[in-house]
């Protein structure tokens, strides 16, 4: 536990670990996709798994997809109130 207490203390690297992080799964779908397989992309599996298909119209969504886009649509505006207006602590 005292080790999270320090991770989270302004200073640290948490930031850093949290770039090297994105940084890398970043790198790894790239290459996925400069390799020719976009079959191994994790927004390929995402896109699999939710069944969505190019160019749906809103009318064929059901209840789940409007429920995913909803949740995501608030944490996206949330989070980027958060971050760069300081708003919704």
């Amino acid at each position: 536990m005292a080790v999270l207490r320090a991770l989270w203390q302004p200073g640290t690297w948490w930031p850093s670990w949290l770039g090297l992080s994105a940084g890398l799964f970043l790198l790894r779908e790239v290459w996925a996709l400069a390799s020719g397989r976009p079959q191994d992309t994790l927004s390929y599996w995402v896109w699999r798994i939710l069944a969505i298909t190019q160019n749906e119209p809103l009318a064929d969504w059901n209840a789940t997809d409007y429920l995913v886009c909803g949740c995501w649509l608030v944490l996206v505006s949330w989070l980027t109130f958060h971050l760069f207006g300081r708003r919704f602590a």
